[in-house]
């Protein structure tokens, strides 16, 4: 009996021994797990700021174009009941002429062009 009791307790510091080896190692695993998983999430996360950054001042240089739009088109406006917008207008956008003017069309410009439409088609 008293043998039965001594191999037990043996077994069970073994058991304990083992366990006290594994614990270490454990932690080790969990911390390493841990340091490669906050370093993947520091790496996306610097990504995903860079991705932003740069999509902010895309959307900066798209601000500043219109607002230089809006600056243009202010001007227009202002500039709308002056003889020089009208006429403007009417030769640009409603392709008219004043009487007796004639108007030369470059052949080279309208085949280029032409050719630039096929191209894009």
């Amino acid at each position: 009996m008293k043998n039965q009791v001594l191999n037990a307790i043996i077994k069970m510091e073994v058991v304990i021994m083992k366990q006290k080896k594994f614990f270490p190692i454990l932690c080790a695993i969990i911390i390493l797990s841990s340091v490669i998983y906050g370093a993947f999430v520091v790496s996306n996360s610097a990504s995903e700021k860079h991705n932003k950054m740069a999509e902010i001042l895309s959307n900066d240089k798209e601000i500043e174009q219109l607002k230089k739009d809006i600056e243009n088109l202010k001007a227009e406006i202002g500039n709308s009941d002056s003889t020089e917008f009208i006429e403007k207008v009417a030769r640009e956008d409603l392709g008219m002429v004043k009487p007796r003017e004639i108007i030369y069309i470059d052949k080279e410009k309208v085949s280029k062009n032409d050719n630039n439409l096929l191209e894009s088609n």
